[in-house]
């Protein structure tokens, strides 16, 4: 069972995974947080906001979890 605070793989819009943080949970839905890369909501970023915090609302269904040792489950 997933919860705050945990480690998960967050989809991203292009199909791949980055890893982030569930936030908050309500219902079957998680608000997570994630540092940008290169690219956000599909699209590149300004070289200035790489490495900002994300948020994103995903069903909890979508989440990975994430290991401590940063090993996907």
């Amino acid at each position: 069972m997933l919860k705050v605070g945990d480690k998960v793989q967050v989809p991203r819009t292009g199909g791949g995974y980055t890893e982030g943080v569930i936030i908050d949970i309500y219902e079957d839905m998680a608000r997570t947080s994630f540092i940008v890369g290169e690219t956000y909501r599909g699209n590149p970023i300004k070289p200035e906001d790489e490495g900002r915090t994300a948020y994103k609302n995903v069903a909890l269904k979508n989440l990975i979890p994430v290991k401590e040792d940063n090993q996907i489950d």
